[in-house]
Parts: structure tokens; C-alpha cells; sequence
């Protein structure tokens, strides 16, 4: 019996198929001899017994405690200014000189005025006791039937009538003298004086500038005390709730060595602002600054703690399920044997990291860090 010939390209062929099938059944055989390993168990962590603080984060603007703009209270032109920006004034320090020469006008008016008054009482008192004697003399005549009755009322009559203008003389007078006394003042106002200590952190006018003072006060320097520094803090409205006077506030700045700053909680303002449909509180507190190293306007994260527990049961955070109506938290509770159990936790403060578990769970047990579904999801996939 014959066999059919086979072509060399057949050959070939049925030569590559068989390497193919070799290698199959090999790694067929490898698969068999090393399965994959199991699948990774979900992330778990064990409840425990750690510390918790509770805090807001906020956004903060540095702000100086005492702050006054010093104003003009006379108008003139700036003839000197004796302080620089950044300069450390007392009080009573001269700040700003403006020409006096108007003022000094004024209050050699005020005195001239003053002085013609002063001359016009004393005619009115001559002529009050001429009136006086006159009168005198009239009644004396009377009683001897020398004069008539109506001589000695017209007498009479002008003698109360000097009394009164000499009256109206006197209240001229007085306000004549506080006239005086104002512009003498106002001449004094020319130099103006530091009425704090501080630093100078505005200077908004030159030397030769004209100000004028009679609707408004034109700001001539503006000082502020930069030992002490106040936090204003921007709280949202859904956190304000949790802050109150006396909570320790803190901030840690962003330059040089990252000094952190401690205070505490002075004041809630309880005016808002808008931010567009944002609405925040601001929440004011001191820090020192006895070192210069804060500038006005600096802006810093505030973190203010509102609440604080020491040697609570806690887990982390994510551990966390679904909330249900009464507030309670869903977890999944992993038994010795492995297996998942749900279970419904009472939580309190937390940290952002962990949460504090007031009941629901005991020291020591462990919890899943994924939500169910996910750690569902990632077993399911696992196993594939």
C-alpha cells in the first residue's frame, strides 16, 4: 500500500501547529502546578483607644487690634511731615506740621473782636451809673415835691433798660471769649500729634498738599499697634454653630520657619458677609506680636478647636457607612472567622482622620474601611 506524498509547504505547516499545541498543553500544565494566590483581604483597622480634637478650618486675615486714622481738624497746606512708613511713634510725637498762618489770622480776629466788645461794656457801664445817680436824684427831688412822678419814671425806666443791654453785653462777651478760645485751639490743631503709640502704616498726603477740613476730616496719617494682631476669621455658616468664645484658635504661617500662633476665641461677630450665595461669620481672636514677624493683611489657615476627647474608642473615618435618619452610622464589623456583619454606630467628634465612637463597637474589634459596596465590588473582582 502507498502513502499520499506531502508537500514540503504541508510539511511546514503541520510542523508550526504542533509547536503551538506544545506550548498550550505547557502552560496549561504550569497553571495547573501554580495557581494564582487568593485574593487580598479588604482594607480593615481595629477600633481603639486614641485622642480626638475636633476643629474648624477657616480662612484668616491679619488684622492690627488698634488701628486709628489721624485726621486733620483745621484746613491748611502741608508745611512738614516728620514721620516715614514703617516708623515707631509714641504718643504725643509730632506727625504732621500744616502752615498756621491762616489759623493765627483767625485768632487775632477773635481778639480784636473780643477787645471791642470789652470797650463797648465798659461805656455801658459808665452810662449804667449815670442812670443810677440820675435816679437817685429824681427821688430825692419827689420826696420833696420838686419834680413830677413822671421824671423820676423815665429815670427809672432807663436805668432798667442799660441794666438789660449791659445784660446782652456780658453773653456777647462770652461768646465772643469761646469764639477766642476755638480758634486758639484750631491754631494748635496746625501741629498734629501722635494720640497713640504705633507704627505708621499709612501716609496718604506730600509736604505742600492743600487739605481741606469742613464736610469731612482728611486722613493725615494712620497708626497702628502691631503688638498685638487680630485674627479675622471667615467661618462658613454650616460650621459657626460648632465655634464659641473661649475655644483655643490657632494658625501656623506660611513663611520662614513656620512659627505657629495660639490664641483664643474673643468674639462672633453676628453681622455676616455674602460671598456670592456663600454666607460666613467672622470669628475674631489675638495673637502676639511683640516680634514684628505678622504684617497686616497677612493671610493665614485658622484652625479653631471646637471640641476635644482624650482616650475615646474611635476607627477612622472612611470606615464609615451610609447615615440613617436617627444619626446613626452603618459598619461592617469583621468576625474572627472573616465574615462581615453590619451594625449601627453612634459617633461624636472627629478629627477628619478618625471619628469617635460613642457606642456600637468595643476596643479591639475590626471594621472595614471601604464602604460595603466597594469592598464588594473589589472582592468580586478579585476572585474573577
Amino acid at each position: 500500500m502507498a502513502f499520499p506524498q506531502f508537500s514540503a509547504r504541508t510539511r511546514k505547516w503541520a510542523l508550526r501547529g504542533g509547536v503551538v499545541l506544545l506550548g498550550l498543553a505547557a502552560w496549561a500544565g504550569y497553571q495547573h502546578l501554580n495557581p494564582p494566590p487568593p485574593p487580598a483581604p479588604p482594607p480593615q483597622a481595629e477600633a481603639k483607644l486614641t485622642d480626638v480634637v475636633q476643629a474648624v478650618q477657616a480662612a484668616g486675615v491679619l488684622q492690627p487690634r488698634v488701628k486709628v486714622d489721624v485726621g486733620a481738624q483745621v484746613s491748611g497746606q502741608v508745611r512738614k511731615i516728620h514721620v516715614q512708613l514703617g516708623q515707631q511713634v509714641k504718643k504725643g510725637d509730632v506727625l504732621v506740621s500744616l502752615d498756621p498762618e491762616f489759623a493765627r489770622s483767625e485768632v487775632a480776629q477773635a481778639e480784636a473782636a473780643l477787645a471791642q466788645q470789652a470797650a463797648l461794656i465798659d461805656v455801658r457801664q459808665a452810662d449804667l451809673k449815670l442812670a443810677q445817680a440820675e435816679l437817685g436824684r429824681q427821688r430825692r427831688l419827689l420826696a420833696g415835691e420838686a419834680t413830677a412822678a413822671t421824671e423820676a419814671e423815665r429815670a427809672e425806666a432807663e436805668l432798667l433798660k442799660l441794666q438789660a443791654d449791659l445784660r446782652g453785653q456780658n453773653a456777647s462777651l462770652k461768646s465772643l471769649q469761646a469764639q477766642l478760645d476755638k480758634r486758639r485751639l484750631a491754631l494748635g490743631y496746625a501741629t498734629i500729634t501722635a494720640p497713640i503709640d504705633g507704627v505708621v502704616v499709612n501716609l496718604p498726603v506730600q509736604e505742600g498738599q492743600t487739605v481741606i477740613a469742613v464736610q469731612i476730616t482728611p486722613v493725615m496719617v494712620t497708626l497702628a499697634n502691631m503688638d498685638e494682631i487680630t485674627v479675622r476669621t471667615r467661618v462658613p455658616e454650616a460650621d459657626v454653630s460648632a465655634v464659641r468664645v473661649g475655644q483655643p484658635a490657632r494658625f501656623i504661617t506660611l513663611s520662614g520657619e513656620a512659627q505657629r500662633y495660639e490664641g483664643v476665641v474673643r468674639v462672633i461677630q453676628p453681622v455676616p458677609e455674602r460671598a456670592g450665595n456663600a454666607v460666613f461669620y467672622n470669628v475674631l481672636f489675638e495673637v502676639d506680636n511683640k516680634a514684628r514677624k505678622l504684617l497686616p493683611d497677612m493671610t493665614v489657615q485658622v484652625s479653631i478647636a471646637t471640641g476635644e476627647a482624650k482616650g475615646v474608642l474611635t476607627i477612622p473615618t472612611v470606615a464609615l457607612g451610609e447615615r440613617a435618619d436617627d444619626g446613626r452610622f452603618t459598619v461592617q464589623v469583621v468576625d474572627a472567622k472573616g465574615s462581615n456583619q453590619s451594625r449601627k454606630v453612634r459617633t461624636g467628634l472627629q478629627d477628619g482622620a478618625r471619628v469617635q465612637v460613642l457606642d456600637g463597637l468595643k476596643a479591639g474589634e475590626k471594621v472595614l474601611l471601604a464602604p460595603p459596596s466597594e469592598a464588594a465590588s473589589a472582592a468580586s473582582a478579585a476572585a474573577k
